[in-house]
């Protein structure tokens, strides 16, 4: 399993637009700066994030991104399906069947196992959720440093 580096950066803009105040918001220049990635790309990715009703966005000069679910109701689950798409991990390439000469309706072994994998790999992603990733982020980053993203946020905030 390879999943897009899309997920990752997605995460962290949600966290960078979860530090704002209420109905401040923050440009996608700025997001892009912050994350080291193209302005083209992080539109791409922020209208992904949008289209699963994870963000909103204001067009224009005066625009930008803020949360539009809350942070306890963004899982890490729903950013992967924005990004990566609902298709599951494993797909079967028919290789059991073919070997064994089995029929089609057979179950491949090594489907129950990438199932029941995804399956716990799901629930982590589904029980983890942007609120969480805050606390941990409080709890795990230096004062000195949460309070120079803070500052970033401040002198980038449009309102």
């Amino acid at each position: 399993m390879k999943m897009t580096a899309g997920v990752e950066q997605a995460v962290y803009a949600l966290l960078l637009l979860n530090r704002l105040p209420k109905q401040a918001m923050l440009s996608g220049e700025s997001l892009s700066q912050q994350l080291q990635v193209s302005p083209t790309y992080l539109q791409k990715l922020m209208r992904k994030l949008v289209r699963a009703g994870l963000v909103s966005s204001v067009p224009g000069v005066k625009g930008g991104f803020r949360l539009l679910a809350t942070p306890e109701g963004i899982r890490i689950y729903d950013v992967y399906i924005a990004v990566e798409g609902a298709e599951s991990l494993y797909r079967s390439n028919g290789i059991f069947h073919a070997m064994f000469q089995l029929k089609e309706n057979t179950t491949c072994l090594l489907s129950n196992v990438m199932e029941e994998a995804e399956y716990a790999w799901q629930s982590i992603l589904k029980r983890t959720t942007i609120a969480s990733l805050h606390e941990a982020l409080n709890i795990t980053s230096s004062n000195e440093c949460l309070t120079k993203i803070d500052s970033w946020l401040k002198e980038k905030i449009v309102l």
